[in-house]
């Protein structure tokens, strides 16, 4: 298969041109699954199928790290595509081990020009943060971290990219772990939490969120779950007050129901398992994961609902694991609230979420979107770059949300991809998708 290099501008030009139909028309049903705690590098750093990948088979140099930040010409681990099924470890990443592993510091210098920031970040830092959690020196052990995956072991998901659309630049919202990263998400803040606490697990965050936003426009939605932990949607308290747990909140079961049955709402959130079979967070193999999604796709594949469905896939964050790609930075916090935490160091370190976490995977599938299709950076929004906060900006612009007014200014500053649905129906788009390895 030849690939398409995806041209912003000419795809942008042909869907204003093309008037047949609208964006509206062509997409009904938004399906969105998150998965967890996988770089873009680990995960899709082995993709052939194009020299167009910034992966780490397309790098043109080996990318390493050293075993002492403070020693770079010293003992040293390079990537090679050798990363297993089951990772044996979960690599740090909490807010100051993700700022080690981007600067090779846990307090590094934001007080400077953003430029300054942004060369300042090495990504040479992960194989020391590693030794520094597994109180090791063993650098096979601690070189898990920067290997990846040799894309034998992912055949589903090359698949899924190979004919459809890959980002290769979409980046997580925070530099840090799960929850803190899934509320910008659904919200586009985190209400200043960079852990996961309780206060996800209790209702405890005020903002207003997608689910809120969605119904207050009259748009239909459910967060389907498989996971012992709280559901996306139950982060916020607006969706308990309202009733919302009862009526909008259902058991995985019942979204192979209602895609049987093509009774899927116009927005579906999907939460995966963790952290044993479905959601790839380590140790949740590989393997069970791509059966996972295989399943998913190919329920919604055999729906009535497919021909105006487009199916988002990403990973909340990138889980400890390299990546060579620096993060943006000079991003807006979208509440004016920062967070603080004590370093490995021993020292305190104060977020301000201005800055964005490492690169993730994320792919967009739907009958309406071309093969082979590799997207870079985004086209609108302040920062002209995808970030989690991407999906709040596309479904505010596909069904006019608050007259497509941006639920906070991290929102207003990703890019949403509307410009990806085309107005050619793919009728060759796969019934079933590759057996896991």
């Amino acid at each position: 298969m030849v690939p398409l290099r995806t041209s912003s501008i000419i795809l942008a030009g042909y869907l204003a041109a093309s008037r047949a139909q609208t964006l509206q028309d062509n997409i009904k049903n938004v399906v969105v699954l998150i998965q967890e705690n996988r770089s873009f590098d680990f995960f899709f750093g082995d993709l052939s199928y194009s020299t167009d990948i910034d992966n780490l088979r397309n790098l043109g140099a080996t990318f390493c790290n050293p075993a002492n930040v403070s020693l770079p010409n010293g003992s040293s681990v390079c990537a090679a595509a050798v990363a297993g099924n089951v990772s044996p470890d979960d690599p740090n990443h909490s807010v100051t081990g993700v700022a080690f592993q981007i600067f090779g510091t846990f307090h590094p210098n934001e007080t400077v020009p953003a430029a300054q920031i942004l060369a300042a970040e090495t990504m040479q830092g992960f194989l020391q943060e590693e030794e520094n959690v597994l109180k090791s020196t063993n650098l096979k052990t601690a070189g898990e971290t920067i290997n990846f995956l040799p894309t034998s072991l992912i055949p589903v998901y090359s698949f899924l990219a190979e004919n459809f659309v890959i980002f290769d630049r979409w980046f997580a919202d925070v530099p840090g772990p799960t929850d803190p990263n899934r509320a910008y998400i659904t919200s586009g803040a985190s209400h200043g939490h960079g852990q996961n606490d309780n206060g996800f697990s209790t209702f405890a965050l005020p903002q207003r969120s997608i689910f809120q936003q969605l119904s207050e426009n009259n748009i239909t939605w459910i967060n389907y779950f498989n996971s012992s932990f709280n559901p996306d949607a139950e982060f916020y308290s607006w969706t308990k007050t309202e009733g919302k747990v009862a009526t909008n909140v259902k058991p995985i079961a019942n979204f192979f129901a209602d895609a049987k049955a093509g009774n899927l709402p116009q927005f579906s959130y999907i939460n995966p398992e963790c952290c044993s079979f479905d959601s790839m967070h380590p140790p949740s193999p590989i393997n069970t994961g791509e059966a996972w999604t295989k399943s998913i796709y190919e329920a919604l594949r055999a729906g009535s609902q497919w021909n105006n469905t487009l199916f988002i896939i990403a990973f909340d964050e990138h889980g400890g694991f390299a990546d060579h790609v620096p993060p943006p930075v000079g991003v807006p916090n979208p509440d004016g609230l920062t967070y603080t935490e004590t370093a490995a160091d021993g020292k305190s370190y104060t977020f301000n979420f201005n800055r964005l976490g490492v690169r993730v995977p994320a792919l967009l599938i739907s009958p309406w979107v071309g093969s082979a299709v590799i997207e870079h950076d985004g086209i609108n929004g302040a920062g002209l770059t995808y970030t989690h906060s991407s999906i709040a900006a596309f479904i505010a612009k596909l069904w006019n949300l608050d007259n497509g007014v941006p639920l906070t200014s991290r929102v207003a500053w990703a890019s949403s991809f509307e410009h990806l649905i085309t107005n050619t129906f793919r009728d060759d788009t796969p019934v079933t998708l590759p057996n896991p390895t």
